[in-house]
């Protein structure tokens, strides 16, 4: 059951045992909470799971200790692809070559919806990046 979203991809569930885990959205990279859309981001991912138990496919871990999962709403949709077709996260193909994620955030770039309204969206990652120089 998730208990609290993060950002657009990641949030904080509770397994069969009551046991409290982190979990990252696999296959996308949602804007950070500071950045454009980062709310809108989030505010999208918690209406399609938060206080819902879901379906996760664990993947990998990362180094801080979140399982990274495909996740599935309780009709069995795909919350990445969700995600990418709003235009509420990038396709994370540095990890990633689905190439359903990929033709999703294409149409809703063409579609210009969510964060591909903006002029000019800056990756997740490249923002990060930025942050760190500074």
């Amino acid at each position: 059951k998730v208990i609290s979203i993060s950002d657009g991809d990641t949030f904080t569930g509770l397994n069969d045992e009551n046991l409290q885990l982190k979990f990252r959205l696999y296959g996308i990279d949602a804007p950070e909470k500071k950045q454009a859309f980062g709310t809108k981001s989030k505010e999208f991912l918690s209406s399609l799971i938060f206080g819902k138990w879901v379906s996760v496919d664990v993947q990998s871990q990362d180094r801080y200790g979140r399982f990274l999962v495909y996740v599935y709403t309780p009709e069995g949709k795909d919350v990445s692809l969700l995600m990418l077709h709003e235009g509420m996260a990038w396709h994370f193909v540095k990890y990633d070559q689905n190439e359903v994620y990929a033709a999703s955030e294409q149409n809703a770039r063409k579609a210009k919806r969510g964060l591909w309204a903006d002029q000019s969206p800056i990756a997740p990652w490249e923002f990060r990046e930025q942050k760190k120089s500074k």
